[in-house]
Order: C-alpha cells, then structure tokens, then sequence
C-alpha cells in the first residue's frame, strides 16, 4: 500500500477560548483536557529554570563540580551541563508556548522535544556518575565535540569570505579551537563506560539518561522515541504516518491511502512529560554537584 499524508497543525488564528476548553476551534475531550492539565502542570518549574538561567551561576568552591572543572579549566563540564539545561528549558518553553496559543503540531512539536531531550539526557549524563573520573571524562567528550563543530563552522566561513582580513580572522579561530580540541584530548582516559578513544555518541547519551531516570520498561520507550523523533528532525516524515488516521482511499487507485496527520494533544503531553521528568532529575544533579558538602 502506497499512503500520501495530509498534514497541519491547529491554526493560530482560529477561534479559540483560553482555558483549556478548546483548541483552535475544536472543543477538548475528557481525555485531552486532562492531557493540558498536565502540561500546565510542569509551568512552574519551567518558569522557575527559565530564572535562573537568566542569571549567572558558577560552583561553589570545594563542590564536586568545582573539582570536576579542574580537568579542563579552558571550559569547565559545569558550564556544557548548564547549558544543556538552558536548552532543554528553552525547548520546553518554546512548545509550551504554541499549547498556550492553541497550536498543536504534528511534527514540528516533536522537533522541538527532540531538542529538550538532548538537553535535558546530556545533562543528566554529565552529572549524574558517582565516580569523578567519570564526569570528568564524559565532560572532555562534550568539549570535544564542541571544538570539533565550532572549528567546522569557522572553516565553512573561511571558504566564503571575500577579504583577506575576514580570512584570516576565521583562519586563526579555526586554528585555536584545533589546538584547543588537541590538547584536551591529550588527558582522555578510558573509564567504566567510555574507552580512552571514544567519542560522544548522542544515543548512548539518550539510553543512559533514561536508565537511570526511569525504569527499564520506560526507558526503553525514550529509546524508541528517540528514533521517532529523528524522523521529525531529519523530515523523514514516517513519524509523521504513525501518528496519522486514514481518511480515505484514493478513488483512481484503491492502492493508494490517504491519511491525515493533526495534533494530538495527549500524544504531546506524554513526550512533554518524559522530557520535563529528564529535565528535572538534570537541574536537581546541577544543584547536588555544584553545593559544597559540610565538612
């Protein structure tokens, strides 16, 4: 069987009322008003990582993530955990932005989580090990992938500039962040789960995120949606058909189903939700490990 998918989110013009009644111009189930109490649910504490993402945080001396930052001091991991939280929140904030506007997406939403559980996962795989050596080394992977792809992006601009000066300017950035990515590289050591060469690897991020947030059983589940929600990022578009209905069959080819992809409300929340969950085990690791313990 052949389908063609007919797509598009509730429209942001539609009329609506605030509140969780409707949504665009179709009035919410049981089900789905339930789903939108949950989501609002999660407000509070996003506003409350949206604030303190605004402000400046370092490690208190002497916390464990003080003394993780020491092994690379240039760019310490408590500042890539941080940021990975900032981008989770970001990302959860952004698609609570369009529920609060009545606009539900069929795949655009879901490129959005995809976002927040990069976040959100390596954060957690960044704090959560008990052992030091551990952090420390998946730290100087995050780094070296930084490197890596900001030194790509500066030789991608030095290819197109057109002035001597602008070249050089992206010629010496590119040169720096090299020989910065080298000489991190030259204190990776081989731990419990990493080997002395390995580099990052997002799904191995993702799989050990969710184990240790959820139980086995979920965190099989965030494994499967993160292959789900490549389909979205990379427009693959097979996502897309999973969470689609059939409305009719083509009348010039009986082969041929055409389906048709909406929002679905409760569908969001549970992704919103696993999200959120991995968010907040992230920014409770960050206050664990960045508060000095009482001698």
């Amino acid at each position: 069987m052949r389908v063609r998918v007919i797509s598009g989110g509730t429209g942001s013009q539609a009329r609506r009322r605030r509140g969780g009644e409707n949504v665009g111009m179709v009035p919410l189930t049981h089900s789905e008003r339930s789903a939108l109490r949950d989501v609002q649910g999660t407000f509070e504490t996003l506003d409350r990582w949206r604030a303190r993402s605004r402000r400046l945080e370092v490690p208190q001396a002497e916390s464990d993530a003080a003394l993780d930052d020491a092994i690379w001091p240039q760019f310490p991991p408590s500042d890539l955990a941080r940021q990975s939280l900032q981008a989770a929140t970001q990302h959860l904030n952004l698609a609570r932005t369009a529920i609060e506007a009545a606009d539900i997406y069929p795949t655009a939403h879901y490129t959005v989580f995809r976002g927040g559980l990069v976040g959100a996962s390596q954060a957690v795989w960044l704090l959560g090990p008990d052992e030091r050596m551990e952090r420390q080394q998946r730290g100087l992977r995050v780094v070296d992938e930084w490197y890596k792809r900001a030194a790509q992006n500066q030789r991608e601009y030095l290819s197109l500039a057109s002035d001597e000066a602008s070249r050089k300017s992206f010629q010496e950035a590119s040169d720096f962040l090299d020989m910065r990515r080298k000489e991190a590289r030259t204190r990776w050591a081989a731990t419990g789960s990493l080997t002395e060469g390995e580099e990052l690897n997002l799904t191995s991020v993702i799989e050990w995120s969710a184990g240790e947030v959820f139980q086995m059983s979920q965190s099989r589940i965030v494994k499967a949606l993160w292959q789900e929600l490549s389909s979205d990022a990379h427009v693959l578009g097979w996502s897309v058909v999973g969470r689609s209905v059939l409305d009719q069959r083509d009348r010039d080819d009986p082969k041929l189903a055409i389906l048709r992809a909406g929002g679905n409300l409760e569908h969001i929340r549970d992704v919103f939700m696993l999200v959120h969950r991995i968010l907040k085990r992230g920014w409770s690791l960050y206050d664990q490990r960045c508060e000095a313990t009482p001698h």
